[in-house]
């Protein structure tokens, strides 16, 4: 059995459990594809009176499937340039685990569209609870992260607080951008 430790963050061909250098490369694809999802739930809710869910729900899914496979590509990229060579089929299954597992960012989004394509609620009501729950979802991973810190509480609570405004800051160049 290869007990040698996989290399630069690769999967282990055993059954241990993640990494930390995996678990941030999952982490980090959250926070992007979080961040890109609520962009354009922003930016849909403003033109929601002229749109219909299903152009909502399209807009969010291509918007970040097409985030997600320019991830992808990136990471298997860099994959080729950092080993000079192409990726095992361990390494591609972890590269592809990291960036469609983000996928489950939108699962909220999605079914909150889905109460309102049975018109249980409003859609333009129903792309704000989205927001929120995109802003809740950044809290609980930007916490996740926090939280395994090896500081003290007064330097959690400072890198909470310089997270939260670098969080706004992206949010709100999105939000001019759109």
């Amino acid at each position: 059995m290869n007990t040698e430790p996989p290399k630069n963050g690769a999967p282990s061909t055993t059954n241990q459990s993640p990494t930390p250098h995996q678990r941030s490369e999952a982490l980090k694809e959250r926070v992007y594809v979080t961040f890109t999802a609520l962009a354009v739930v922003i930016a849909t809710e403003r033109d929601a009176a002229d749109l219909s869910v299903g152009r909502a729900v399209v807009a969010l899914l291509l918007t970040v499937l097409g985030t997600l496979m320019a991830v992808f590509v990136a990471d298997l990229i860099a994959h080729m340039v950092r080993e000079s060579s192409l990726p095992t089929r361990e390494e591609l299954r972890h590269l592809m685990h990291v960036s469609f597992g983000s996928l489950s960012v939108i699962a909220t989004p999605l079914a909150i569209l889905g109460l309102s394509a049975l018109q249980v609620i409003d859609l333009g009501p129903a792309l704000r609870l989205i927001s929120i729950s995109l802003i809740v979802t950044l809290v609980v991973v930007t916490l996740a992260a926090v939280r395994r810190l090896n500081v003290s509480r007064w330097s959690k609570l400072k890198v909470l607080a310089i997270m939260t405004a670098l969080g706004l800051a992206v949010l709100t160049i999105e939000l001019a951008v759109h």
